[in-house]
């Protein structure tokens, strides 16, 4: 492999250098680079450096929404279910309108009540259909009505039959 790269290559490379993601020979090779180029260097310095103040930035807003996120968040399915007073409601709906985390988070649990709900109909309805089928099931089963009935049905017509037999005989004899 060339170990000499070109600015233009070591720019392709910048985002997996700075997350440490090249391997070791071409680290060595961007490495070498960065010894002879000092613009390649600086692209390299300011790309950390952003990199620090935005993660510095999401610690600083993780920590303003912790302040409001414990309570939020303790009555946010609640408020989903209708379940707070109306002081509570006013204090959520502030925050949702607020923060656009919160309202995230108040859309998610919107979402996710609705799945809640279509998961229990889908299951409602499946053990609706498997109840009528083990019924159904059983009846054909399990027949004791219907055959007891056919069985004396047929007893029955045949001592009507013997009667009129025994009537023809005893008339004619």
């Amino acid at each position: 492999m060339n170990k000499n790269l070109t600015c233009n290559q070591v720019e392709s490379l910048i985002n997996l250098y700075v997350e440490g993601k090249l391997s070791t020979q071409m680290l060595r090779c961007v490495d070498l680079h960065l010894i002879n180029c000092s613009h390649c260097r600086k692209k390299i310095e300011d790309l950390k450096s952003i990199i620090s103040k935005s993660d510095n930035a999401k610690d600083e807003n993780f920590a303003k929404e912790d302040i409001f996120s414990v309570e939020f968040i303790n009555n946010l399915s609640a408020y989903v279910d209708n379940e707070l007073t109306p002081n509570d409601n006013i204090k959520i709906k502030k925050m949702a309108i607020s923060n656009p985390n919160a309202r995230e988070k108040l859309e998610k649990m919107y979402k996710f009540k609705k799945l809640m709900v279509s998961a229990y109909e889908k299951t409602k309805n499946d053990y609706k259909n498997d109840i009528s089928k083990i019924i159904m099931a059983q009846v054909l089963e399990h027949s004791p009505y219907s055959t007891d009935c056919f069985q004396k049905l047929i007893i029955l017509f045949c001592i009507i039959i013997l009667c009129i037999l025994i009537g023809f005989l005893y008339l004619y004899l």
